[in-house]
């Protein structure tokens, strides 16, 4: 049996991985204008990489209101994700986050959130899954790492307790260095069974990774968020050459 996971008319889990972009503008003006661009190219999914464009956690009303804004730029499902600057991002959590992270579900501004499996307290994971649930808002838990790939049993420990946390959606990112290393994430990532998974190997040698494996990849449009992500374009071109089914 597929693991659906369903935003809006968008199915995670059915024919090929669905394609994600993300936004890393640093202001306002830009954000909205790169996001009428990409909503011109193949995508199912825009990812909001807030950690770009946030400085200051405590002005909850600007964090909404141009929340509000990219909401009404697109009519495509939005991933709102923080990402550390310890998992390769620009934001360095401090206890305002969750403040954030509350405001942005409570207001229902975007179809999914991302949250990290190693920097958030497992307390607040809990919390954050149970409110988005409330939301009707679907949660991925993550891990990154930019430096290198962990073990197998440890990919697989970290995954089953992102599943022990009910989120929609389990996420692991990690740098490879050999090639061995990008069948050891697809070899653990398969291991898992009844779930749905994001398994990433980054830089040119985890491409395959973004082809396979996943119900969802991550692509460039002008700029990419992580080393290996294909143009839109390209990767488009590719799954419909591969997959039959979409």
């Amino acid at each position: 049996m597929e693991n659906i996971v369903k935003i809006k008319n968008i199915k995670l889990g059915i024919g090929s991985p669905k394609i994600c972009i993300p936004v890393v503008e640093k202001n306002e003006k830009d954000i909205i204008k790169y996001i009428k661009e990409i909503n011109k190219l193949p995508v199912d999914i825009i990812e909001w990489r807030a950690d770009f464009f946030i400085n200051d956690t405590s002005n909850f009303d600007y964090i909404i209101s141009i929340s509000n804004e990219i909401k009404k730029t697109t009519n495509k499902p939005v991933l709102f994700t923080l990402r550390s600057i310890k998992e390769g991002g620009n934001i360095k959590y401090n206890n305002s986050i969750i403040d954030v992270y509350n405001a942005v579900i409570e207001n229902k501004c975007f179809d999914l959130i991302d949250l990290e499996l190693l920097t958030l307290k497992d307390d607040n994971i809990k919390k954050l899954i149970k409110l988005s649930k409330a939301n009707n808002i679907k949660t991925i838990i993550s891990n990154h790492d930019f430096n290198k790939t962990p073990s197998k049993k440890e990919i697989i420990s970290r995954i089953k307790k992102m599943i022990k946390f009910k989120c929609d959606i389990a996420k692991v990112a990690y740098m490879p260095k050999t090639k061995k290393d990008v069948i050891t994430l697809l070899d653990a990532s398969n291991e898992i069974k009844d779930f749905p998974i994001i398994a990433i190997s980054m830089g040119e040698l985890g491409i395959i990774s973004r082809i396979f494996g996943s119900i969802l990849t991550f692509a460039s449009a002008k700029r990419s968020s992580a080393p290996g992500q294909l143009e839109a374009m390209k990767l488009k071109y590719i799954l419909d050459s591969i997959y039959t089914k979409n």
